[in-house]
């Protein structure tokens, strides 16, 4: 958020690498318009972009040669299976539609379009 606290931006360059994951995230809620706590629990449309943050996080964690502390990789670790626990209900819920693993997967490529998790002055 900017300081106007009305813009959102993604100028804020992370401390460690576990923050990283977290600038490609964002770029995909707002790619597909969600927002906030709300849609992390109950918004279909971001299932992909909860999962792909959460294979992110976890490749932080597992690779001991990515130069990350211990402390990096057990936060990327907890961030990761946070997210992915969060969204595992709304996941078995679309899951449970008939074409909702074809939903999901059309949503989350519409969600990475143009999305790095590079820091940016730029809105994506």
């Amino acid at each position: 958020m900017s300081l106007n606290q009305k813009d959102y931006n993604y100028s804020y360059v992370p401390t460690n690498l576990a923050e990283y994951p977290a600038i490609g995230h964002d770029r995909r809620y707002d790619n597909l318009k969600i927002k906030g706590v709300v849609g992390l629990f109950t918004d279909t449309r971001a299932i992909g972009a909860d999962y792909r943050f959460l294979v992110e996080e976890l490749g932080v964690a597992v690779n001991p040669f990515n130069g990350a502390d211990l402390i990096t990789r057990s936060q990327a670790f907890t961030l990761g299976e946070g997210l992915g626990l969060a969204a595992f209900p709304k996941t078995i819920f679309q899951l449970s539609k008939s074409a909702g693993f074809v939903d999901i997967i059309m949503r989350y490529n519409i969600s990475n379009q143009g999305v790095n998790n590079a820091p940016s002055i730029h809105k994506h």
